[in-house]
């Protein structure tokens, strides 16, 4: 028996096609947490609808494609070089994260993921086997879709580990992969590594067909480094071990040649310039990245919060200074559509037909400031989300058509009690 759709009514914004749909006074038609209909209000039948939200901005949700669920607590300290900060500060961090600490913080960080707009994710857990099964539970309570792996590493771990132990304990938690819960195969990057593992790796995630995530070519030390221990360049040393490929994500890559852009292009690459500006990292290519598909990823915890609203703002900054600035559309199809391509789940992203009813309630006031004219152009609107947006303009979250977050009289967020369907 087919449930009754539920019909939305608010000022809808989303991608469409090549494009941006803008109905001001527009609706959502939610079946069984899809997108049965979306289209402008007008036409329709007398039925009032079930939720107004008139005149608030209905926007799909958030895409982040790098994030790292431990380092939420290392947020907007300890700025450091990469290498010296993973050592002083990450690893040490992640080490502790496991037992009820890791259940308790993975709960917190998709609570506050949610409260930033952030619907699917690309994340990773800390070392410990028991750290993913707490990301897979949290994630998994609030209906989210999302990429979760541990980040392997059988060179100056934190922990005592061999190579097969890794790899026996990744095709173990293998199991846990799903359709909206992938589990990723994630080779932290070439220095935590040996060649054995990575290309064990790479043959586990054929084998299982799972996707990939890593990092690439952050650092000019880091990629120094690697040169002087594997006698031959970054993009070399993925490739060799077979890392590249359709469902892999490179996270950073801004010490790249033409012919690095060239050989990644199959992949996907997770642009992170608020975690790049806070370690002094660089800028990456925006035009040379588009060879390969483009989202934007917090990287939490160099990132100082899980924002993609602020990501998006400091690519336009970081991108504009350098030369070339992305329009609002551009960076905003990061944030959505173009991201959740990029993690390889075509049934959200945006709010069309067959697609997830993922979508964020932005506050009218906090987007359009006072005075500004009662009609604008859609590039307008989409400059003002981009430039005004942010935490404190979620007023809600839904996920799948149900409510997920949404604030109180007082503004607070608060998880929604309604369970999962």
């Amino acid at each position: 028996m087919t449930s009754r759709s539920e019909l939305v009514r608010g000022h809808v914004v989303t991608p469409s096609g090549a494009g941006w749909a803008d109905w001001p006074d527009g609706r959502i038609e939610i079946a069984n947490g899809s997108v049965l209909s979306v289209g402008p209000w007008r036409g329709r039948s007398s039925r009032a609808p079930d939720l107004d939200l008139r005149p608030h901005i209905v926007f799909p949700g958030l895409v982040d494609v790098h994030a790292h669920v431990p380092q939420l607590a290392v947020c907007g300290v300890h700025g450091d070089d990469l290498l010296a900060w993973l050592r002083h500060w990450t690893f040490p961090l992640e080490s502790r994260f496991r037992g009820h600490r890791a259940r308790e913080l993975s709960r917190r960080f998709m609570r506050e993921m949610l409260a930033q707009g952030t619907t699917t994710a690309g994340l990773y857990t800390a070392a410990w086997p028991d750290s993913v099964d707490a990301c897979f539970a949290a994630a998994e309570e609030i209906g989210i879709h999302a990429w979760i792996g541990p980040p392997l590493m059988d060179t100056g771990a934190y922990r005592k580990v061999t190579t097969g132990q890794v790899l026996r304990e990744a095709r173990e938690l293998a199991a846990l992969d799903r359709p909206r819960l992938r589990f990723a195969i994630t080779p932290r990057f070439a220095l935590s590594c040996t060649p054995h593992l990575m290309e064990g790796a790479a043959d586990l995630a054929r084998e299982l067909q799972l996707p990939i995530q890593t990092h690439l070519a952050e650092q000019q030390a880091e990629v120094r480094e690697v040169r002087r221990r594997f006698r031959c360049g970054y993009v070399d040393v993925y490739e060799r071990a077979g890392l590249i490929g359709p469902g892999t994500m490179l996270a950073h890559c801004i010490w790249m040649s033409d012919r690095d852009w060239r050989r990644i292009a199959p992949g996907a690459v997770a642009h992170c310039p608020t975690s790049n500006v806070f370690l002094g990292s660089g800028v990456m290519d925006w035009k040379k990245a588009h060879v390969a598909r483009v989202g934007l990823g917090s990287d939490v915890g160099a990132g100082p919060d899980l924002s993609i609203f602020r990501v998006a703002r400091m690519a336009w900054t970081v991108h504009s200074l350098a030369g070339y600035t992305p329009t609002a559309a551009e960076l905003l199809r990061a944030a959505t559509i173009d991201g959740a391509a990029a993690l390889g789940f075509d049934e959200v992203g945006s709010l069309e037909v067959g697609k997830a009813a993922d979508f964020i309630v932005l506050d009218r006031e906090h987007v359009i400031p006072a005075g500004a004219p009662s009609t604008e152009s859609t590039e307008d609107l989409l400059s003002r989300i981009l430039h005004r947006a942010g935490r404190s303009a979620v007023r809600q979250v839904y996920v799948s058509g149900r409510p997920v977050l949404e604030a109180t009289k007082e503004g607070a967020r608060r998880p929604s009690s309604l369970p999962r369907p």
